[in-house]
């Protein structure tokens, strides 16, 4: 009782400091005298970045709350008008995060990811190494289709059903700790597959078509797929260097088999599911030659031909039930502030007056540095949506003063929002398994810091001359 109400003190500690601080910062900013090389509106548009900044990183209040405050104060502060902010609310990128919620919905009922689990203990043979890899994988591919928390859920019951059935006890299985480390790693690590995977890249996008820029979808795979698959490996080998999983023992090999057999043959509806979501990504690629099958536009009738009679695989209540509110406002709402700050002229202050020597440094040290830094800020802000809204803006800005990839410097902050795998408290995705007991925070970050290291390092070389050789 004692530890929940220190927790619970610390949770009201946290959001009393968010409040004062976000308070502060906009009150401040709007009473200030202007800084030399901005306006009244301009330093109000800082005080209102700052603010939402703190707003969204410390939880005050949830964030589809924070995000329609914000909206409301902006005339008040003499930075926007409500007409400009309904008109600019949403568009494009609104809806196709609220429809991508469809496709999750439509696939977290079917056995599909059990079929999967099933298969690669099939083919693992009772070595433990390639189980660790193969749920690893997998649930990064699944999550670069549905939503990070529906892949990790998912994979997690299935991984936990069968260490239950057989018997293996939280704390003393090294296989059950690989296990329950990798599955939400590696759903935070594939949200990064395609745009549509998850809402950090969708905000990601709205950041770059707000600055003029644009990534076509097959583009996004392309580039993100070799990274996605080194951090997975990374995480696997780094997994089974430290805490060598036990081979499976019969008990656990005949779960699987029971668990599968249960479940029978491959449903109609299933079959349904897999068609429909497998059109949806090659009509998503295809959209890269054919503007007309915009991604808005293919998971919009994706979405309407699974509640169709006959089809059947959507309820609403059910599709209401999976959409992520606080995601969705945000997706809508983080884009007007920093559209302020833009226009203000407050951002292109910030860029050329606060960090004017970090854009003369060359492609490879300025992606190291901005690496690095938003992957150790990572383990203390616990949403990804927040990272991209904190940093996206300002790279847009670095990028446009020396000259470097737009494309490359915010694809790097939506990496890095999903990719957490070092603290556990900061990350509710990584919190999903932790209450299973069988791993420790200390396991987290002893496993999860060399890949985060690694990665940082790799894409500091690679990264930019990677997405220059596809025209961005």
């Amino acid at each position: 009782m004692s530890h929940r109400k220190e927790h619970i003190d610390t949770d009201l500690l946290r959001r009393w400091l968010g409040l004062i601080l976000s308070v502060g910062f906009i009150v401040f900013f709007k009473i200030r005298t202007p800084f030399e090389g901005l306006t009244p509106a301009g330093m109000a548009s800082i005080g209102i970045f700052l603010g939402s900044t703190i707003l969204y990183v410390t939880w005050v209040v949830p964030m589809a709350v924070a995000c329609l405050t914000i909206m409301i104060l902006l005339p008040h502060l003499g930075v926007s008008t409500y007409s400009h902010i309904w008109q600019d609310f949403g568009g494009n990128a609104f809806l196709f995060v609220f429809f991508c919620f469809g496709i999750t919905a439509a696939l977290t009922p079917t056995n599909i990811p059990m079929r999967m689990a099933a298969w690669i203990m099939k083919v693992s043979k009772g070595n433990p190494k390639v189980i660790v890899y193969g749920f690893t994988f997998a649930t990064a591919l699944i999550s670069g289709v549905v939503s990070n928390f529906a892949a990790v859920a998912m994979f997690a019951g299935v991984a936990l059903a069968f260490l239950r059935s057989a018997d293996i006890k939280p704390g003393k299985s090294n296989l059950g700790r690989c296990l329950m480390i990798s599955l939400p790693a590696a759903a935070g690590i594939g949200g990064f597959f395609t745009p549509a995977a998850s809402s950090i890249n969708i905000i990601a996008l709205q950041f770059m078509n707000q600055a003029g820029f644009s990534i076509r979808f097959l583009d996004w795979f392309l580039i993100s797929a070799p990274f996605v698959f080194l951090t997975c490996f990374l995480l696997s080998f780094f997994l089974c260097l430290f805490f060598k999983p036990e081979p499976t023992s019969e008990e656990l090999q005949r779960a699987v088999a029971q668990q599968h057999n249960k479940i029978g043959n491959i449903s109609r509806k299933e079959r349904l599911t897999i068609v429909i979501m497998v059109s949806t990504v090659i009509l998503w690629f295809a959209g890269t030659w054919a503007p007309v099958l915009s991604p808005v536009f293919v998971v919009g009738c994706a979405v309407f031909v699974m509640f169709m009679p006959g089809v059947d695989l959507l309820t609403w209540p059910q599709f209401v039930k999976e959409v992520d509110w606080n995601v969705t406002f945000m997706v809508g709402a983080v884009g007007i502030v920093v559209g302020c700050v833009s226009t203000t002229g407050a951002m292109n202050w910030i860029v050329t007056t606060l960090l004017g020597g970090v854009a003369q440094l060359s492609p490879f040290w300025l992606t190291l540095l901005v690496g690095f830094v938003i992957a150790m800020l990572r383990m203390v802000i616990p949403t990804g949506p927040a990272v991209v809204a904190v940093f996206a803006p300002i790279l847009l800005g670095l990028a446009a003063a020396s000259g470097q990839s737009s494309v490359a410097l915010v694809m790097l902050t939506a990496y890095w929002g999903g990719a957490a795998m070092v603290l556990v408290y900061t990350e509710p995705l990584l919190l999903y398994t932790f209450g299973s007991g069988y791993y420790s925070a200390m396991d987290m970050f002893k496993v999860g810091i060399f890949p985060t290291l690694l990665i940082v390092l790799v894409m500091a070389l690679f990264f930019q001359p990677y997405v220059a050789l596809f025209g961005y």
